[in-house]
């Protein structure tokens, strides 16, 4: 673990911003001035763990989240910088004479879109979340107009420029994490030892069986996103993930007005589409999706979140 004030690869690290069992995430800035103007302000530098029992599998996937999003420009899709490798780091878990990988990007201010979540009891904040949908549909249909497919679209994947509540700049929307990402005539396995890669609460039917990947794809996994964060869970909430599997391949895309009475009927029909279990079912592009939804609740009001006591936590 690199501490504050430590110089890496060039870079000055500010704050610890979180971290997984494959990388860390730091915000820095350059160290000195001579620096790429363009990159002036803080930057988010993700360092790869030198774990030996699967370094290289991460390795390949940290290449691919560089490689893949560098060939992407475009507003809200998190812009990739640099990337190289240095000795591990003290403190490692990994073997000392492997090197971790690094890279740089465009630095995030604000959380995960998870926090547009609503919680039990609260009602989503529509205004924001169409405006969200409307940052991160545009962006994957320009991923998909490079023949790239991202694979892995859900709220955690998806960065907000602040937190939703406070009051400032108007809130933007940023794609992230290509490291499962693949092109549209990548014919690689989709699945290694049975497992099937991506987050399995948004993965579609043909995701699932391991058959041929189109826009679509990600076109379902978007749909399960925007279910998520108006309803507060995605559309199939089980226990296992045998028993999600089962759902994204054999049961009804659940009516969004069970879950929220006061949504517009429309409101189920149009993700009855976009959740379809067939490809060439769904809409077009995820532009579509959300330019239907956005006419649908244009005069539709929302129901005010109950006030809670500040005298008991939020958290449950």
């Amino acid at each position: 673990m690199f501490e504050v004030g430590e110089s890496v690869a060039g870079f000055t690290i500010d704050d610890f911003l979180g971290g997984g069992a494959s990388a860390d995430v730091f915000r820095v800035h350059r160290t000195g001035d001579d620096g790429d103007p363009s990159c002036d302000g803080p930057l988010a530098l993700k360092v790869l763990h030198p774990n030996a029992s699967d370094h290289a599998r991460v390795r390949e996937r940290f290449e691919r989240e560089f490689g893949i999003a560098s060939l992407l420009d475009h507003p809200h899709i998190v812009r990739m910088i640099e990337h190289g490798e240095i000795a591990s780091p003290r403190g490692s878990l990994g073997p000392r004479h492997l090197p971790s990988m690094w890279l740089t990007m465009q630095y995030i201010g604000g959380p995960a879109a998870t926090a547009l979540v609503p919680e039990r009891g609260d009602e989503p904040d529509m205004d924001t979340i169409l405006r969200v949908a409307m940052q991160i549909a545009d962006a994957l249909d320009h991923a998909h107009s490079q023949d790239i497919l991202h694979r892995d679209v859900k709220p955690a994947n998806i960065l907000l420029s602040r937190t939703p509540r406070s009051v400032g700049t108007p809130l933007d929307a940023y794609l992230s994490d290509f490291g499962i990402a693949q092109f549209l005539d990548d014919t690689r396995p989709l699945a290694r030892n049975g497992r099937v890669q991506g987050s399995i609460g948004y993965a579609s039917p043909e995701l699932l069986q391991a058959q041929k990947l189109t826009p679509a794809t990600d076109f379902y996994a978007f749909a399960c996103t925007l279910v998520e964060l108006i309803t507060g869970t995605p559309p199939y909430p089980r226990n296992t993930a045998f028993a999600i599997t089962y759902a994204h391949l054999n049961d009804d895309p659940p009516k969004l007005t069970r879950r929220r009475p006061w949504l517009p009927s429309a409101m189920n029909s149009i993700f009855a589409k976009a959740l379809a279990k067939s490809p060439e079912d769904r809409y077009p592009s995820c532009t579509a999706l959300v330019e239907i939804l956005t006419r649908l609740m244009r005069d539709v009001p929302v129901p005010e979140s109950p006030q809670r006591s500040t005298r008991w936590p939020r958290g449950r």
